[in-house]
């Protein structure tokens, strides 16, 4: 991971030295769908997503865009008269290469890219015998995700608005769970998300 952080910085730094514009803003929406597959459990994830987000215009229409991304994970469950509950703070950090269509006022555009991921959570379980509560802190796996997306930009002054949809596989599913021959849950490897780019053009 910070091998993948250290070659994306310097990445980064050669195209804001080459880029034609720079936009920063924020970027956020809502996922679409659960993020949790399987039995015995419930998602008490926040829908929402939210975070910072650099655009650097490239030449011929491209362009580099990288979000941080907050999100609020977790789930719960009862076995044998007890609960199980996990709540998780993950974040994502999408660097994508963009193309716009030189289209006046309206600028649909393309994305694709790579996403890793980080995700840090707590465990809190009753399902002992007698019942006691147990707390833990912990690192999940980290994840590595292919994006692909789009949607239409629009400009008002210095001012950019670019609402649009995206999607993410995750190489593998950091919540994962099973008690026995009882149910099991694991979070989805598929995500899809509405999000909208509030971005100001500084150069």
């Amino acid at each position: 991971m910070r091998f993948c952080l250290l070659i994306t910085t310097g990445f980064l730094t050669g195209c804001v030295c080459f880029g034609q514009s720079i936009s920063l803003g924020v970027i956020g929406g809502a996922r679409v769908g659960d993020d949790l597959t399987g039995a015995g459990v419930t998602s008490v994830s926040k829908h929402y997503v939210v975070g910072p987000a650099l655009d650097i215009g490239l030449p011929l229409g491209f362009g580099i865009e990288v979000d941080a991304l907050y999100r609020h994970e977790g789930f719960q469950g009862y076995f044998n008269s007890g609960l199980i509950e996990e709540r998780a703070n993950s974040w994502e950090f999408p660097l994508l290469l963009k193309y716009r269509l030189p289209v006046p006022i309206v600028k649909p555009f393309a994305e694709v890219g790579y996403a890793p991921r980080v995700m840090n959570g707590s465990i809190v379980t009753d399902i002992y015998s007698p019942p006691s509560t147990f707390t833990s802190g912990e690192h999940l796996p980290d994840s590595q995700g292919l994006v692909i997306g789009g949607g239409v930009q629009f400009a008002i002054g210095r001012l950019r608005l670019s609402p649009g949809v995206r999607y993410t596989h995750w190489n593998n599913t950091p919540i994962v769970g099973t008690f026995g021959n009882g149910p099991s849950w694991e979070s989805t490897q598929n995500q899809v998300d509405i999000l909208v780019g509030i971005k100001w053009k500084i150069r």
